[in-house]
């Protein structure tokens, strides 16, 4: 009994990691598709604005509800789940600019930071902004 409860532990965690991922693949592809439309439409500013709110909205709600499972998404979830993304934005422009300074290109640097930052913000999220 003790090792179907240890494997069924096992599944909804990875479950729960599994659920993260495709959420946020959804969340990145709204966003970005977003963000290429008013591209075309409104100066780059707004533009990269609102594609930022329509991530940080849909991320907030999806999380929260799909993944982590809160039935009442309240104002403190919100104010953790802000605090967590302006982290994770100056983590994210810091290195960047960082290895941009040593050489690398900004592009390639931006790529190589998503699997530490997703690897944060799930447990950030999991520990802290929705526990």
């Amino acid at each position: 009994m003790k090792k179907f409860t240890k494997n069924t532990l096992s599944f909804q965690i990875n479950g729960k990691k599994r659920l993260f991922l495709i959420f946020g693949v959804f969340n990145f592809l709204i966003t970005n598709i977003t963000l290429q439309i008013l591209l075309f439409i409104i100066p780059t500013l707004f533009a990269t604005i609102i594609s930022q709110i329509i991530n940080f909205l849909l991320g907030f709600y999806l999380y929260g509800t799909k993944v982590f499972k809160v039935v009442n998404l309240n104002n403190i979830f919100f104010k953790r789940y802000l605090l967590l993304s302006l982290i994770l934005w100056i983590l994210n422009f810091g290195f960047i600019q960082s290895l941009f300074y040593f050489g690398l290109n900004k592009n390639f640097a931006a790529l190589i930071l998503i699997p530490p930052l997703v690897v944060i913000s799930y447990l950030t999220q999991k520990f802290y902004v929705f526990r």
